[in-house]
């Protein structure tokens, strides 16, 4: 696959590339010259032109090579090579080979901290959504990712899972507060545990216990009956029973 030019120098300095995906093989021999069966160019703005690695000459252009060439092996032991700054040849040829990016990447420490300082910053919001949230709308979320371990635990329990889920999921737990489905769904489930309404056989047909027993709202076959009433309790008779069982509980 081609690869654009740039036009801006290479500072001088030294360079880790490590290869992708965290393998570290004792010895990796990475591809350095061009043939027919493995083409090795790069896309100078115009053509495509063929690559070579060679330590006694200064470009890293087949065509601009002239004379005998040295071919060293271009090695990344432990899944890692290091390059000194007056490697330039080298390092100008690894940022146009056609596996930067794919096969190895430069190291950058700035770029990396940067990332972890994000990851932080993410997870500290997160927790401290978590921790100023009211324990409803926290058991809320639980029952999402937790599933039925949420039944029987105390509100306690409930707060500590949600500050880890916070922590291990920063991103994943800022959405979930925020989907005002998820506090309707539980809502919805909390009033069918408390037997303020029930849920047919058919599980589709959603009614009140009490009185006449008269139907809410019959949720379409084979959409999940929480998620139904959820919507419903949007709609202007469905404000109507929200508020009825808010009443309730």
């Amino acid at each position: 696959m081609a690869i654009k030019k740039t036009e801006t120098p290479m500072e001088l300095k030294q360079r880790i590339y490590t290869l992708v995906g965290g393998i570290t093989p004792v010895n990796f021999i990475l591809r350095s010259r061009h043939t027919t069966n493995k083409p090795l160019l790069f896309f100078d703005g115009k053509v495509n032109r063929s690559l070579r690695y060679s330590s006694n000459h200064a470009s890293v252009f087949e065509d601009e090579q002239y004379g005998d060439v040295t071919l060293p092996a271009i090695i990344f032991t432990n899944g890692k090579l290091i390059t000194r700054p007056e490697e330039t040849v080298l390092q100008d040829f690894l940022s146009k080979h056609p596996d930067n990016g794919k096969v190895f990447a430069e190291f950058d420490p700035s770029s990396k901290a940067e990332k972890e300082l994000d990851r932080i910053e993410l997870e500290l919001e997160a927790m401290s959504l978590a921790r100023s949230m009211e324990i409803e709308d926290l058991e809320a979320i639980a029952r999402v990712v937790l599933k039925s371990q949420i039944n029987g635990m105390s509100s306690k329990e409930i707060r500590r899972d949600m500050l880890l889920f916070a922590k291990n999921n920063p991103e994943t737990f800022t959405n979930l507060a925020n989907d005002e489905n998820i506090k309707l769904r539980n809502l919805a489930i909390r009033a069918v545990e408390m037997g303020i309404i029930k849920i047919g056989a058919d599980n589709c047909t959603v009614s009140w216990t009490k009185g006449k027993k008269e139907k809410i709202v019959t949720v379409p076959f084979g959409e999940n009956v929480y998620s139904g009433l959820a919507k419903y309790f949007k709609t202007d008779d469905g404000i109507n029973v929200m508020q009825a069982i808010i009443n309730e509980i």
